[in-house]
């Protein structure tokens, strides 16, 4: 069973979300997790421990998410225009935002503090767990920092695109490649 963990101000139904299950149906859960941090990562480790999850896709914060969790539990991890630091990133939303489902939350000074202390100062390459899409033409975060920091990592760049990586149907297959999907089920 696969995951997909949405971004910061994203909900189950943005637009990769409902790519991904369109495409992975019944063999992907999206997760519908909490603002804050630490218990986002409680809701997730919940869904990684009761549906047997064996890999990960996330977006942008899901990918910062995606790294806590793929080195905590050794899961295969797909990370679109991954957040690398978003205790730095997020500190412009501190107050009242809305989510794309209309719902409002507050950020807090303390939500990024909780960031903090789930950041991992190294990946572990040698497990092979990260597979990166990258587009230069993201204007929510700089693709330089996911590059330099996954350096080594399986990664698809792109010049142009945005913060969703446009055209990510493209890949879907190699995805699926990627995080063995036909040891769980064919496509």
């Amino acid at each position: 069973m696969l995951l997909y963990i949405h971004g910061f101000r994203t909900t189950k139904i943005s637009q990769n979300a409902s790519l991904i299950k369109k495409y992975y149906k019944d063999r992907v859960i999206v997760s519908n997790h909490s603002t804050v941090p630490t218990q986002a990562i409680k809701d997730l480790e919940e869904i990684i421990e009761s549906q047997n999850i064996t890999g990960i896709i996330a977006s942008s914060l899901g990918g910062f998410y995606a790294t806590y969790l793929s080195q905590k539990h050794n899961l295969k991890s797909v990370l679109i225009n991954p957040s690398v630091i978003p205790y730095e990133t997020t500190t412009k939303y501190l107050g009242e935002n809305i989510k794309d489902n209309g719902e409002k939350f507050i950020w807090k000074d303390e939500h990024l503090s909780m960031l903090e202390t789930l950041k991992i100062d190294k990946v572990d390459l040698k497990l092979d767990n990260f597979f990166l899409f990258l587009q230069r033409g993201d204007k929510v975060l700089d693709y330089r920092y996911a590059d330099d920091f996954y350096l080594g990592a399986k990664l698809i760049i792109e010049d142009e695109g945005d913060h969703k990586f446009e055209g990510l149907d493209r890949y879907l297959e190699e995805i699926s490649d990627f995080l063995d999907l036909l040891q769980i089920a064919p496509l």
